[in-house]
């Protein structure tokens, strides 16, 4: 750990790293055992010893501490590859521009899937594992379907990066709240129409204290939409909110909204902290519904009694979950260093690999409903909780994805909130965040002429 935090030092002061040496050649396997032959006197396997060098994870969205790279993924890759020294660039800065001008080395990038084409195609990072999953023999079968399926739509069929981890899908409740008012826990399998009325029995004011029967984040459930729908139109790669399914599934989850003692005063509590406080400090919502995060430092919550329960489903599509949402390491155009991080990217997707850090409390993008039902288990508190919740049956076919997905979301989310707060009616709203959204659309697109 002390090599890595003087590394990380000294990324960030000087940006200049400079590779130690070339490895071996990569495999599926670590590379490091050679059998010898023998018959029945064979020798022990001996280390194959391999010339030491430097791999490069760049953090480009999350804001990941050293720390924390390294408990969840550095530590594991240096004992599996004695030979690789991992540093980390941790997010915001140095961004990758800064990196590209002082000409500082990295070879793998980690991005959400909101930031893929800022960080990977606008700055020409894209490189397709395909040549080398075929070299290796790498088996995408493994992977959770929807999450491969996403892979290969952001690379024009090709593959750019490997999903290392999943997205939580549940809904947390309070069960002292439920407790308070004599009414039911939430149960698996709801649809949108029994959650909704359960949130109406939850919403209430006792005293001079107001409880919301739940909190819904409209950001990722807008983007994550079990309908598949798309931001923007494919064909004309404008924002496009115009179908009627879109105007039916903003309409649902605005209902949550207009349940009486359920709406929100302000518009930061429809998401990140503030939102997240009302659940966990302050103890007044009785159902949270984030749909994001990888893993238990999203899922745990502090001097309460909560378990989970299952994502909601549409009558007319029983137990599917929302779209997916992975975490991907993608393997740097840039990088010198493309045989060794795809080794290691195989690693990090590997049963061993990703069994442990389910154990840990991280996802797995694996489809592997045993590495699933291990997660959390390291920690005695989720022992009882109901873990198949947390990821659905069964995820929703991921939409379109455009390289202005952010720019419709963010305008789409806004609109949400007015409708919600009574700013505006729903129509007004929807209307206005397209014509919004195509405006800064063709800026972008006037600025690349």
């Amino acid at each position: 750990m002390g090599r890595f935090r003087r590394k990380t030092v000294l990324l960030l002061g000087a940006l200049t790293i400079v590779a130690s040496g070339c490895g071996g050649a990569g495999g599926t396997g670590s590379g490091t055992d050679r059998a010898v032959e023998g018959g029945t006197n064979a020798k022990e396997p001996v280390k194959e010893k391999r010339e030491p060098i430097e791999l490069v994870f760049k953090d480009a969205t999350f804001g990941w501490s050293v720390d924390d790279f390294m408990k969840d993924y550095g530590a594991a890759i240096e004992q599996k590859f004695p030979h690789i020294q991992v540093s980390f660039i941790p997010y915001p800065k140095p961004a990758i521009a800064e990196l590209f001008a002082s000409k500082t080395k990295f070879d793998i990038v980690i991005s959400s899937l909101l930031m893929f084409n800022d960080n990977m195609l606008e700055n020409g990072l894209q490189y397709d594992l395909t040549p080398l999953i075929k070299k290796h023999k790498y088996n995408l079968d493994r992977l959770e379907p929807t999450a491969l399926a996403l892979a290969k739509q952001l690379a024009n069929g090709g593959i750019y990066g490997l999903p290392v981890a999943g997205a939580a899908s549940t809904i947390v409740y309070n069960k002292a709240l439920f407790d308070k008012f004599g009414v039911s826990y939430p149960k698996d399998g709801m649809t949108w129409d029994e959650f909704y009325e359960l949130s109406r029995k939850m919403s209430r004011i006792e005293g001079d204290v107001r409880y919301h029967g739940s909190l819904v984040y409209p950001n990722f459930m807008l983007y994550r939409n079990p309908f598949s729908l798309s931001l923007i139109n494919a064909n004309t790669e404008k924002a496009d909110f115009s179908s009627s399914k879109w105007k039916e599934y903003m309409e649902t989850m605005l209902g949550i909204y207009r349940l009486p003692n359920n709406h929100l005063d302000k518009r930061n509590q429809f998401g990140g902290q503030v939102g997240k406080e009302l659940f966990e400090k302050d103890q007044v919502v009785a159902m949270y519904l984030n749909a994001s995060g990888t893993g238990i430092r999203e899922l745990t919550f502090k001097n309460m009694d909560y378990d989970f329960v299952q994502f909601p489903a549409f009558k007319d599509a029983p137990g599917l979950g929302p779209q997916p949402y992975p975490l991907y390491f993608y393997l740097s155009a840039a990088s010198e260093l493309k045989e060794e991080a795809f080794e290691v990217l195989t690693y990090l997707t590997s049963d061993e690999f990703q069994l442990e850090n389910s154990k840990k409390g991280i996802l797995t993008a694996l489809n592997n409903k045993d590495i699933q039902m291990a997660f959390a288990q390291n920690y005695p508190e989720f022992k009882n909780k109901n873990i198949k919740a947390i990821l659905p049956a069964k995820l929703a076919p991921s939409a379109y994805r455009s390289k202005y997905d952010g720019i419709a979301r963010g305008e789409l989310e806004q609109a949400f909130i007015s409708a919600a707060m009574g700013e505006k009616d729903i129509n007004t709203a929807m209307r206005e965040a397209e014509d919004s959204a195509n405006k800064k659309i063709d800026q972008v697109k006037a600025q690349k002429k």
